[in-house]
């Protein structure tokens, strides 16, 4: 594996990294009365990961058109829902989750679930460089850097919520992409052994993230607030990740 492929995998899975940290930065608007709607937070969080899951996960999973890409995505599925079933039930109730400042339960799978979700993005950076096809790894950088920056404020939102700083939510955001290079370097390294893996990572990398959508978030924002602008705020994340994907 050459050095030079080892390094622009390295630097392009880095920038989608930093990428997820901008999401923060809308918060910093004054105007926004962040902790007053924090139902409308969750909703709006929960359109966003809802849509990254089918449109960045699923979707591509399934494009692949292999004979066991169904069953395998499937099974991946399957595994991320266990998954986060698990660490929901050992993690104590309440507030009080003693992890890198996140203030409750709820956060902290946010950023078990969205760190889950980077996994398979830095494996789809490391064998796009490695393929040998022109300008693959460098156009899939691009595209998971920029649809990183709504998913880094799905993650800065209940943390602002709960009263971090926008440093704070910065960092988590960045931190919670931090194994998209740690992923992507051994990918590009042994692409061959990763490839084969990438399905059911992408699937159950979506399977944690609807866990959480059906199980926290979708919940939460009903108890705390009236349904309909709870659609219409859910949709509105929805619709943005559509957007994002759209147009790259």
């Amino acid at each position: 594996m050459p050095s030079e492929i080892l390094l622009q995998t390295t630097m392009a899975s880095l920038l989608a990294c930093l990428a997820c940290g901008l999401g923060a930065l809308p918060l910093a608007i004054r105007r926004l009365d962040v902790r007053g709607r924090v139902h409308l937070g969750y909703a709006f969080a929960a359109g966003l990961m809802l849509a990254a899951s089918v449109l960045n996960l699923i979707g591509p999973a399934v494009q692949q058109g292999q004979a066991l890409g169904v069953p395998l995505l499937l099974l991946g599925l399957l595994a991320g829902c266990a998954f986060m079933h698990a660490v929901d039930r050992h993690l104590p109730d309440g507030h009080g989750a003693p992890v890198m400042g996140l203030g409750s339960r709820r956060s902290l799978l946010i950023f078990i679930a969205m760190t889950c979700h980077s996994i398979p993005e830095g494996m789809a950076v490391g064998v796009g460089y490695a393929s040998g096809v022109e300008h693959l790894g460098t156009c899939l950088a691009w595209a998971i850097a920029i649809h990183n920056i709504p998913e880094g404020l799905a993650i800065a939102l209940p943390a602002r919520a709960e009263g971090a700083s926008i440093a704070r939510c910065f960092v988590l955001a960045a931190l919670s992409s931090a194994t998209q290079p740690l992923a992507a370097i051994p990918a590009a390294w042994a692409v061959w052994v990763f490839k084969p893996l990438l399905i059911p990572a992408l699937g159950f990398a979506a399977g944690a993230m609807m866990y959480l959508v059906l199980v926290e978030l979708i919940p939460e924002a009903l108890a705390l607030g009236r349904r309909r602008p709870f659609v219409w705020t859910f949709m509105s994340g929805f619709g943005l990740m559509l957007l994002a994907q759209t147009a790259l």
